[in-house]
């Protein structure tokens, strides 16, 4: 799922193949997108809400693509295909208008939105890519994948600029931190790494999560974050110091998190069927 950055509208995909835009704090669903053939893995948003992107897909089915979904009319208006597999994560670059999305194939790509033209490819991951994320610059992509590796890349030139490995951790998500210093990376080993982004170093374990970490998301200044894990439970962390600092239960295996850019709002989507929001304060 994904909200605008002043948290006022929520988009969330679901493998009921289809979208849904809501109104925060309202919960009112504004809009149901549907036409996709297959699983709707992965949503973005554009900050002024105007548009909506999907990544489909799943192993045995042929649809693996993204479209771009025009939210105000409720229609999609460009497929963007290439991807030879299920696409499973997106982000948006609002700046310059492109989008990344990467999936089961392991390779990266770049779309101009308006174009609906590939840019570029990245390649180097050998296995799933389940996460990507941009940084606050907007100059570098960093990504993570089954293969147990956190990925920076360089967009404009589609270099990668370091390979991020500790432990044998297969990763389902990635955060950047707003200032750009610090990956949060969880996956299969049910904790969250952190990673000096300078030196490429492993600097901190964050540890409490009973189950795969599905999603993590970095909180306002970056002081804070939270994550997602099957475990059914959302879990709030102090970065400096690694320590769990809230638990928030679930009635599901929480599968993704959100946050508006100011940190007031946390949307999370639950394996039943559920958009949970939460109104957040911080000391």
């Amino acid at each position: 799922m994904s909200l605008t950055p002043d948290g006022r509208r929520l988009l969330s995909g679901s493998l009921d193949r289809t979208l849904k835009l809501w109104q925060v704090p309202e919960g009112t669903c504004l809009a149901t997108l549907e036409g996709h053939v297959s699983d709707v893995n992965a949503v973005a948003i554009s900050p002024d809400g105007r548009r909506g992107f999907s990544g489909s897909g799943e192993m045995l089915s042929g649809e693996h693509l993204v479209r771009v979904w025009d939210l105000a009319a409720g229609r999609a208006v460009r497929d963007l295909a290439g991807h030879q597999n299920e696409v499973s994560t997106l982000c948006f670059d609002a700046r310059r208008g492109r989008l990344v999305s990467a999936g089961v194939d392991a390779g990266l790509r770049l779309w101009d939105v308006a174009s609906g033209a590939c840019l570029r490819r990245f390649e180097g991951h050998a296995r799933w890519v389940r996460s990507v994320v941009l940084s606050s610059d907007g100059s570098r992509i960093v990504s993570a994948g089954m293969d147990g590796e956190v990925r920076v890349w360089d967009l404009e030139a589609g270099a990668c600029l370091s390979v991020l490995r500790a432990g044998d951790d297969k990763y389902y998500c990635v955060a950047v931190s707003p200032d750009g210093a610090t990956a949060l990376a969880g996956g299969r080993g049910r904790l969250l790494r952190a990673f000096d982004l300078q030196s490429g170093r492993s600097r901190a374990t964050f540890e409490g999560h009973d189950g795969i970490v599905r999603s993590v998301g970095f909180v306002a200044d970056g002081r804070f974050a939270v994550s997602a894990s099957e475990d059914r439970t959302l879990r709030f962390w102090e970065v400096k110091s690694g320590r769990c600092v809230r638990t928030e239960p679930a009635s599901g295996q929480v599968l993704s998190v959100s946050v508006s850019a100011d940190g007031r709002w946390l949307a999370a989507g639950t394996y039943d069927r559920r958009v949970l929001l939460f109104e957040l304060e911080w000391d």
